[in-house]
């Protein structure tokens, strides 16, 4: 697995993680990924660090090393915008 594919994997845990914590949001109509506001690092970072620790399946990306791991969740809500656009469009 060359780097891309690596970090395109763990991008896509942290969002699977984001989505389990609260930090991501899908829409249940539209299916799209967006930023709720409700930036909660701290619990996040615990969830994160519980899988880990845990050897969850989801975050064996991240071999073991939960800092990449909440590095992404603490920059990943700046890739979402605040809304779906499906149900909302911006003003």
């Amino acid at each position: 697995m060359d780097h891309v594919d690596k970090s395109e994997q763990r991008s896509g845990v942290a969002v699977q993680v984001a989505l389990k914590t609260g930090l991501l949001k899908k829409c249940p109509v539209h299916g799209e990924v967006y930023d709720p506001g409700q930036h909660d690092y701290q619990g996040a970072c615990m969830v994160a660090t519980y899988l880990v620790n845990r050897d969850d399946p989801l975050v064996a990306p991240f071999l073991g090393d939960r800092t990449p791991l909440t590095d992404l969740l603490r920059a990943i809500c700046r890739s979402y915008t605040t809304y779906c656009s499906g149900c909302r469009k911006p003003a």
